[in-house]
């Protein structure tokens, strides 16, 4: 019981040496706005990026779909196989 009393007084003493004692105070004090800063492109340049990204997300689609049709595949056989023993 007694080191639960030094603890706590301890830890009284941590909280009075804080400088700022509101802890929204503090994130007020250090948070600001980020200001992001993105390239120009021309606008032929952003659609040849647009097309370029539209593509690879058709073939990263495909090849997910071509992944799910194997697995269920396999699995159907594996099944079937069990089944039929």
């Amino acid at each position: 019981m007694a080191h639960a009393v030094v603890s706590s007084r301890e830890n009284r003493k941590l909280l009075k040496r804080r400088k700022f004692k509101d802890t929204k105070a503090l994130m007020k004090f250090h948070s600001g706005k980020t200001e992001l800063e993105f390239k120009e492109v021309t606008p032929e340049e952003l659609k040849r990026i647009k097309a370029d990204i539209r593509l690879r997300a058709k073939k990263e689609a495909k090849r997910i779909t071509l992944i799910y049709f194997l697995v269920s595949l396999v699995l159907l056989t594996l099944i079937l196989i069990l089944l039929n023993k």
